[in-house]
């Protein structure tokens, strides 16, 4: 019953994993309109909730760095941190069968799935209308990755450190 279980739960883990990879490189080939646009309500909604603490902090004279500040901090760093968390819990899962070295293994490919999706976004991005790819955007992205995938490591330790308590 615990093999089931675990085989459900790396299923459907890897189900999430392909699906927020997917809707990455999705989000990387709208074209610079529709991804204004979709990234717009987060910036609204951001600015919103600011306003409500600090009347008109967020004005028309700070909007641009404001918005340059939230695509790059929530559409970046914190797309990244969930798909690096998922990504590598989906990896972790799946090396389970692995015999020796496996928590390594995983954790570095896991490192290179990271580097190669935050590249790979970057460099569609130059080929869409009204889109640049950034290095900048690929160290933001893989930053967030590399954020995700610790917390995932940091757990293996803590459970790896229990266990053998």
């Amino acid at each position: 019953m615990k093999n089931k279980r675990y085989l459900i739960a790396t299923i459907i883990v890897g189900c999430l994993a392909i699906g927020i990879n997917l809707f990455i490189i999705l989000q990387s080939c709208l074209n610079g309109d529709r991804s204004t646009e979709s990234s717009g309500f987060v910036v609204e909604l951001f600015k919103s909730l600011i306003n409500i603490f600090s009347k008109n902090a967020i004005n028309e004279n700070n909007i641009g760095t404001f918005t340059q500040v939230i695509r790059k901090l929530i559409g970046h760093f914190g797309l990244f941190t969930v798909d690096g968390f998922i990504s590598s819990w989906a990896i972790y899962l799946s090396s389970a069968y692995i015999k020796k070295y496996k928590h390594l293994y995983g954790l570095l490919f896991s490192l290179f799935f990271g580097l190669f999706i935050s590249g790979l976004t970057e460099v569609i991005q130059p080929f869409i209308p009204g889109r640049s790819g950034e290095i900048v955007d690929v160290l933001i992205d893989f930053s967030g990755y590399l954020l995700g995938t610790g917390i995932i490591a940091l757990i293996i330790f803590l459970r790896y450190k229990q266990t053998k308590d």
